[in-house]
This record gives structure tokens, sequence and C-alpha cells, in this order.
């Protein structure tokens, strides 16, 4: 039976440092890779085994047997190393100008996929507030906000890497443009992950 030791903490987690030849599947994901685990010894990890527990537990739920690697057995596994870093851009649309400027952002995204450093990208769009979340007690969640506001996340494995991005022709004739279908200009910044 093929052995599969799977990481359950986040991608980035998993980007930052993990175990030589595992591969990354975060607990809350596993449902979705049930035909590609079956038949396999599939050993389980994290970093406090609490997540690796919840994962046995949820696979055991779909009849597939699974180990916990406790951190002491851990220490046994080689490490690999890696570096990730996200720039988010919160960025206000003018009304009416909502489709345009999804179809540049992208445009951007398609046009970043080939750049060395790049490691992936989310766009989300705000969809209402939470209430309780926000410690009032009023149902905000069907909220129309407006401008429409979004964030633009871009994942990347060094600064450098993001800055080189902006030099490039291609890259910069679609941002460039970005900006006509803004309230404002964004301000990105960097965000080291921690989790």
């Amino acid at each position: 039976m093929q052995q599969l030791i799977v990481d359950v903490r986040t991608r980035e987690e998993f980007v930052k440092e993990h175990i030589k030849g595992a591969i990354c599947i975060p607990h809350y994901d596993l449902k979705y890779y049930l035909d590609f685990l079956a038949g396999k010894n599939i050993l389980l990890y994290c970093n406090t085994e609490r997540r690796s527990a919840i994962a046995q537990n949820r696979l055991a739920e779909f009849g597939l047997d699974s180990r916990v690697l406790d951190l002491k057995e851990q220490d046994g596994y080689e490490r690999v190393q890696g570096s990730i870093i996200c720039a988010q851009n919160y960025v206000h649309i003018k009304p009416g100008h909502e489709d345009m400027f999804m179809e540049k952002a992208m445009l951007l995204c398609r046009v970043t996929e080939h750049m060395d450093g790049f490691l992936g990208s989310k766009a989300l769009k705000i969809s209402g507030m939470s209430g309780i979340g926000s410690c009032m007690e009023t149902d905000l969640t069907e909220l129309e906000i407006r401008p429409t506001k979004m964030i633009l996340v871009t994942y990347w494995e060094s600064k450098e890497a993001h800055e080189r991005s902006h030099r490039d022709p291609e890259f910069k004739a679609v941002f460039d443009k970005l900006g006509e279908h803004l309230v404002r200009m964004p301000v990105e910044e960097f965000y080291e992950i921690l989790k």
C-alpha cells in the first residue's frame, strides 16, 4: 500500500515549511480528495497535532483509516522551507464600473500567472457585514455596501518577486487601467503569513 504523508495545515503554512515529500490537503478540504486518498497508507501531520486529529476523525467518518504523526515522530523527517508573502489591495469601485473592473482584474490575474515567484491570487468582494462579528446586535448580512469594496490578494515568494511584476510591461499596461474604475487608488500592503 502506498504511503502518503499529508500536511493538513493551510497551503501558506505548507509553502513556508513542510516535510519533504508531503502533500498539502488542509483538513477542511479532505472531503474533496476522498477518491485520491482511498487505498493509501495515510500519515497526517500539522504543527500541534490538533488539526491532524480533526483530519483523522473526518477521514474515519468517510471510512478511511489514517495515522497521526506526532510531533516527536515528525522530528525524524527532512524539512523543506520556502518563503511566502501576501500583497493586498483594498479597492473601492465606482458605481456602475463593477463589471469593467472585474474584467480587468481577471486579465491582470492571467498576466501574472506566468511570473517567476508568483504563488497565486484571490479576489474578494464584500457581500455584507456581520453585526454580531462587529459587536452590534443587528443583522447586517444583507446590507448593500456602496461603493463596492474588494480585496485583491496575491501571494509571492518574496517582496522582490512582487516588485518585479509591477515593472513587467504587460502587467503595468493592465494595472494602470484599473484606476479609471476606482473611487481612489488603493494602497498595496505586504503581509507576512503567520497561519
